[in-house]
């Protein structure tokens, strides 16, 4: 028999644009109904599954902004708005995003979303094609699209729920206000039942809920951006040298405070953005009180042949990966799980093209094929499936509803195959084996070359640094005792907290970077601007220009 560990991460960086009390992109709102309400809500129908969700604290931050403060976005904003009311440039903006949504599962299939595709142009978009093309559309088209985009985020488990929605989603065109009304409203509700229902559930013993440091930075990187040189030593860094582990120590123990207040207990387990470990990064972890980490598979094989003896000169055996190991630091430790990399590639990037029974069964063989190559070994195995909990469905038929079922309910039936929690698992199977050093990575290649070491990432770095330190001065030239500046310094440190997460450096570098049309760019930038608002120095320059 072996375990089997789904590990859903939830994560979207932090959107909103504090001065303006608005969010400048709309995929948390998009994902919660689409991806994080169905996620737990399909687990709940399997009795006998369980699974990890991990939430970073910045998206459910941003949850319950929606669900409690009525807050907004552009997107949403641009949908409420009569088109009678809209500008021209609101129409074009509207143009251009609305058809943000997986066109052969979202628009093909659907005859008046795909004749507004081909009414505003398949290819070659520029903004002054846009804005003439407004002129060729009537309200009627507009009222229509900012319907049809909507509902494209809705998940069918939430429809069939829902006569009133059904109804509309049935109706395929010509739509009133009152439709979309009603399609903001049920998303406003789905958002605020989305953590109510993951606190149900893991107070129910059915699933574990985990953390990420709050506004999910590469923690290696925040404690010494040097280290990325022992994966790749010949990188080129930035100028300065980043080294700030009390920022890490910070997002780590602000991510504990905020999960424990909004689920009820501390988190014991923690997926470490992007699977990025260190020592250092590791000793943080323990010291914040966390048992247990998951990585990538490829981080325990580049530790084992580095760093023990016994492996260095040897084949490695990916029986390896199905065990806890012990990371040691004198008296304390913390244990570690290691992913399998190739069952959840084969879920995240290659099961959506595939017929949702032959995925379920293929996925299955793995699984009974994994548990009879463990059968000579004493410990009970732990398969660890680690990935993206949202991103990945819009590929599937059906956001992946009929794969998940197939593969919950054949799990349910399987005797020799068991869903576990982590923290479940590691109390009858306790880490045998332990690391002394581990090897610093991610779960991309086991380096950090996503997010540093292009002249893009490292001027991002550079302007971070710039204004970590213009704070810095700033903070101890005023008196804490003024209230009101003291809590301006406390605003603008959150802002660098925000600029530290990764989703920024994500989007630099030639890895991933779209160019001037790169949106992460702006947010980074307007995070960084806005410390400088706060701090009431003038803004730099260079941060009001495009990082390409």
């Amino acid at each position: 028999m072996i375990d089997i560990a789904f590990i859903w991460h939830m994560h979207q960086p932090y959107y909103k644009d504090d001065s303006r009390g608005l969010y400048m992109l709309p995929w948390t709102r998009l994902h919660g109904v689409k991806d994080y309400y169905p996620m737990a809500a399909m687990l709940e129908g399997f009795d006998n599954v369980k699974a990890t969700f991990n939430m970073v604290p910045v998206l459910v931050e941003q949850i319950i902004d929606y669900a409690d403060n009525n807050a907004s976005d552009i997107f949403l904003e641009l949908t409420i708005k009569k088109p009678s009311g809209l500008t021209l440039e609101e129409k074009a903006r509207i143009l251009e995003n609305f058809f943000k949504v997986n066109t052969k599962r979202f628009i093909e299939p659907h005859p008046r979303y795909s004749d507004l595709l081909v009414k505003r142009g398949i290819s070659n978009i520029t903004p002054a094609g846009l804005r003439k093309t407004v002129s060729s559309l009537a309200d009627r088209d507009f009222l229509d699209l900012q319907v049809l985009f909507n509902l494209a985020w809705f998940h069918s488990i939430t429809i069939e729920s829902d006569p009133s929605l059904k109804s509309i989603v049935d109706k395929k065109e010509g739509y009133a206000e009152a439709d979309k009304l009603y399609v903001v409203k049920k998303q406003r509700q789905i958002l605020a039942e989305i953590i109510p229902l993951y606190k149900k559930l893991q107070d129910a013993g059915r699933i574990e809920i985990t953390t990420t440091p709050y506004y999910h930075p590469i923690l290696p990187l925040l404690c010494d951006t040097e280290v990325a040189k022992v994966s790749i030593p010949d990188i080129e860094l930035p100028e300065k040298r980043f080294s700030h582990p009390e920022d890490a120590k910070w997002q780590l123990e602000s991510a504990i405070r905020s999960h424990t207040a909004v689920f009820g207990s501390p988190p014991r387990g923690m997926w470490p953005s992007e699977g990025s470990v260190s020592d250092k990064a590791l000793d943080l972890a323990i010291g914040a009180g966390i048992d247990w980490v998951v990585t990538d598979e490829d981080i325990l094989f580049r530790t084992l042949s580095r760093y023990d003896e016994h492996y260095k000169a040897r084949p490695l055996d990916r029986r390896l990966i199905y065990q806890p190991y012990r990371f040691k630091r004198e008296s304390r430790h913390i244990d570690m799980i290691f992913r399998d990399k190739n069952l959840s590639n084969l879920i995240s990037f290659n099961y959506s093209g595939w017929d949702p029974d032959l995925a379920a069964l293929d996925l299955l063989d793995h699984f009974q094929n994994i548990s009879e190559s463990m059968r000579r070994d004493a410990d009970r195995a732990l398969v660890a499936i680690v990935m993206d909990g949202e991103n990945a469905w819009e590929h599937y038929e059906d956001n992946g509803r009929k794969f998940f079922e197939l593969v919950y309910s054949r799990l349910e039936e399987n005797e020799e195959l068991e869903t576990s929690t982590v923290s479940e698992y590691l109390e009858i199977e306790p880490a045998r084996r332990t690391l002394k050093k581990v090897f610093p990575g991610s779960w991309i290649n086991h380096n950090f070359n996503i997010w540093i070491g292009s002249p893009q990432d490292n001027l991002a770095w550079q302007y971070l640094d710039k204004a970590r330190k213009d704070l810095l001065k700033a903070a101890k030239g005023r008196s804490s005792r003024a209230s009101e500046k003291s809590s301006d310094i406390e605003k603008a440190w959150r802002e660098i907290y925000i600029a530290e997460g990764s989703d920024w450096n994500w989007w630099y570098g030639p890895e991933n970077n779209p160019g001037p049309n790169n949106p992460f760019d702006p947010l980074f930038r307007m995070h960084l601007k806005n410390v400088y608002k706060l701090i009431k120095k003038p803004v730099p320059a260079y941060l009001n220009k495009p990082i390409i």
